[in-house]
């Protein structure tokens, strides 16, 4: 065979072999003018087509490598015709010059009805392709066999109403938004639990694990209370505590009159053919990053594709309640004059900065409920012929310039350590999941020295998680990491002692339960209002009446309430005799 036919045949077999990559792409002009973004922020173009088609979601590898899930079946035309063909796809992107943009991609997996997240988990994914749920190991950045985790994760609605997320909780469980199920590694094989229902499109969690989430109309709800405290008791009906509004304010503030579903109800749009309300919200995020100032941690931004913009909200913790304001009155963080930038999805990244995924295209109303007036709308902009395209950006403070993600797969498990108190919330979770997933048991006592370091509050909240995912906790770590004098942290031990507490190990605890209920921080009360319900012989009784202090201490709060009629299955009869004799008892006498 003469060179020349070699040298084709080599280069379709690298084609074949990365789904298509190359190292040029003749890429379609984007100009950020398009853009408003407030103070000294830059917005960045990361990724765009050819190189990637309709993204909707998307994971970083342990190495900062964007996986993206593009979802190019969704609604090709107005009447959603061939929605269900299998063109969806999950890509690799790497940007092998380092100069910040993406310019080489990998198909890991294509031939995909509509798949609508995924997240890393041990040595791959996990991937949801309607109704399913699967777990796929990569290979070298080639799929090995599919482990179906479930095969009811999205069972019946529509795209817009099907669960979504997948996303990592700090106890180490997997979450999804628009869903009421949890998944874990355990013992070989994949859990589901069942779980509060939680959202409609996209999930975050700030510093503390605390989950975050919208639907269309309500730009930011939350939970003031952990994952499952409320199922916890049949008997009580928990209502209040989960799916907070944490931001009542719904005002958006678009650049150029809008097209939605429903603009031709008054109130709507305003004089000028501009969105008031929300009513597309969704991919919320909770900046964890490293590459912002400082006063924008822990701030909420949330994506707005019909008004073609990102809100910021500043949240403000007062004791057990979380409310968020408008960081800007009559503008946006972020704002585009392009009707098709559509951010459905909001990632704090591994540079410390954070990304948009851009589904950019003209039709994001699914034919479910796409109205007259909104189909005319559409065709008469010539949103229509905009499809097959997608971007991603990543926003960038300009004093900062953004970090350069290690590579973590490379690490050993004493290399991960000095990641759990890094200033960058991505690395901290990364480094935490590596951990576990690697079942690093051997670093146990590491990380219980980390938990007891209480000039590092962040650390010593990863470090007991992650001894938690590898089932390396004992008292004698919790005890020394509840002398921290971060409320948060201290009220995660209580909520860590908890099932110790309601076994054969309760006497051995009780003790540090009962140092912990004298601290008045909100936080560690909030705690102590669901764990001391659960508290078994022989420490119930002294449990029940120091759980009647705090409701006594909170006699008009609902959510004390909920928290500690959630923990007393099966005790309340002597729960309600207890404050019953309370109320009573005589007055203790005055001495004279």
């Amino acid at each position: 065979m003469n060179p020349e036919r070699l040298f084709v045949l080599a280069c379709l077999a690298g084609t074949l072999w990365c789904g298509g990559c190359r190292e040029h792409y003749d890429e379609p002009p984007i100009s950020l003018d398009d853009f408003e973004i407030v103070d000294d922020f830059r917005i960045e173009v990361v990724a765009s087509e050819p190189l990637i088609h309709d993204p909707v979601a998307l994971s970083f590898d342990a190495d900062g490598r964007p996986w993206v899930v593009e979802m190019q079946g969704y609604m090709p035309n107005v009447e959603g015709t061939n929605e269900d063909a299998p063109t969806g796809r999950i890509v690799i992107l790497e940007d092998r010059d380092a100069d910040g943009r993406m310019d080489h991609h990998i198909v890991f997996l294509d031939s995909l009805v509509l798949p609508r997240a995924l997240t890393h988990a041990r040595d791959g994914i996990l991937f949801a392709e309607p109704p399913n749920l699967w777990y796929v190991e990569n290979r070298g950045d080639r799929p090995g066999p599919r482990v179906l985790v479930d095969s009811a994760y999205a069972v019946g609605g529509n795209v817009e109403h099907q669960p979504n997320g997948l996303l990592h909780g700090l106890d180490n469980w997997i979450y999804s938004a628009k869903s009421s199920a949890r998944y874990r590694f355990i013992g070989g094989t994949w859990v589901k639990d069942a779980t509060e229902f939680r959202g409609q499109w996209g999930l975050t969690h700030d510093d503390y694990g605390r989950l975050f989430y919208n639907d269309n109309s309500r730009q930011l709800q939350g939970d003031l209370l952990p994952p499952n405290s409320t199922l916890r008791n049949p008997h009580h009906a928990v209502a209040y505590g989960i799916g907070v509004e944490i931001a009542e304010d719904q005002r958006v503030y678009p650049l150029h009159a809008t097209a939605v579903n429903r603009g031709y109800v008054p109130g709507v749009l305003d004089s000028l053919g501009r969105l008031r309300h929300f009513t597309a919200a969704c991919g919320p995020v909770i900046y964890r990053g490293d590459n912002f100032p400082p006063a924008y941690r822990g701030n909420a931004f949330v994506a707005e594709p019909a008004a073609n913009l990102v809100k910021r909200n500043i949240l403000h913790e007062d004791g057990t309640r979380l409310t968020a304001r408008q960081a800007y009155e009559g503008r946006e963080f972020l704002a585009s004059y392009d009707e098709a930038f559509r951010p459905v999805n909001l990632y704090n990244g591994p540079d410390g900065t954070l990304y948009v995924v851009d589904f950019y295209r003209g039709i994001i109303q699914h034919k479910t409920y796409l109205t007259d007036y909104l189909r005319d709308e559409i065709q008469a902009r010539g949103l229509d012929t905009l499809v097959g395209k997608g971007r991603l950006y990543r926003v960038v403070h300009g004093a900062t310039p953004p970090g350069k993600p290690p590579r973590l797969s490379d690490h050993s498990g004493e290399d991960l350590l000095p990641y759990l108190t890094h200033a960058n919330g991505w690395l901290r979770d990364t480094a935490q999941r590596l951990i576990v997933d690697r079942g690093l048991t051997t670093l146990a006592p590491r990380l219980a020295e980390l938990a007891g370091d209480t000039t590092r509050p962040l650390g010593q909240l990863h470090a007991l998680w992650t001894l938690e995912g590898l089932g390396a906790l004992d008292p004698a770590v919790l005890a020394a990491t509840a002398r921290s004098p971060q409320p948060e942290v201290v009220a995660a031990v209580v909520r860590l002692v908890e099932p110790l507490a309601a076994g054969p190990d309760a006497a051995e605890v009780w003790p540090l339960l009962e140092r912990l209920a004298d601290d008045p921080a909100p936080a560690v009360q909030l705690q102590l209002a669901l764990t001391l319900g659960r508290v078994a012989p022989p420490a119930e009784a002294a449990a029940l009446s120091r759980l009647a202090e705090i409701a006594g201490a909170h006699p008009a709060d609902s959510l004390f309430h909920h928290a500690l009629l959630s923990g007393l299955a099966g005790k309340e009869a002597r729960f309600q005799a207890l404050l019953k004799a309370q109320e009573t008892a005589p007055p203790a006498s005055t001495p004279s």
